[in-house]
């Protein structure tokens, strides 16, 4: 009977460990991979983490240009995900863009604006959409070139789920 005098210590050995360890945040570590998706972290000027995203990129074999990015993350206006795309300069804007996941209905994107180094689009994630990219195998983004012929691109969706899942605010 003289060992369960011990127990005691030993429950609050481990209940101490238990909460040490269960309140370590674990950050996404920029330029880690999930499959075909990347982290990408950004940081503010003054060199604090402004927020992290799984990306995935096409570029061109010939020459290395990029020709579409895709990259999907949290920010701090919403608790849903957003997708942010990034297409080539040249193509044509009133169609804007579309995002299909596998055989689902396709989801317009109003194109916001072009840069020098590419026009830019946004798409806030609704459950719906999430809940689809999340059981999903590929995801088309399709855009219309300069004499308004579509161009669909297909990207695969393996490791998004584990790279989202990196990154969520509860983590």
């Amino acid at each position: 009977m003289r060992h369960l005098n011990f127990f005691p210590l030993m429950l609050f050995a481990v209940v101490e460990l238990t909460s040490t360890f269960g309140t370590a945040i674990a950050e996404p570590a920029d330029g880690e991979s999930f499959g075909n998706w990347t982290i990408n972290c950004e940081s503010e000027a003054q060199g604090s983490r402004e927020g992290c995203f799984i990306i995935q990129n096409l570029v061109l074999r010939d020459g290395g240009q990029r020709v579409l990015q895709i990259a999907i993350g949290y920010v701090v206006e919403t608790p849903d995900p957003i997708a942010l795309l990034s297409l080539p300069l040249g193509i044509s804007l009133p169609p804007g863009a579309e995002i299909q996941i596998d055989s689902h209905a396709a989801h317009r994107i109003a194109i916001e604006r072009c840069e020098p180094n590419g026009c830019r689009a946004g798409l806030k994630l609704k459950p719906s959409i999430l809940s689809n990219l999340l059981a999903g195998k590929q995801i088309s983004i399709k855009f219309y070139d300069a004499k308004r012929q579509p161009i669909a691109v297909p990207l695969s969706l393996d490791g998004f789920e584990q790279g989202l899942a990196s990154l969520s605010p509860s983590n």
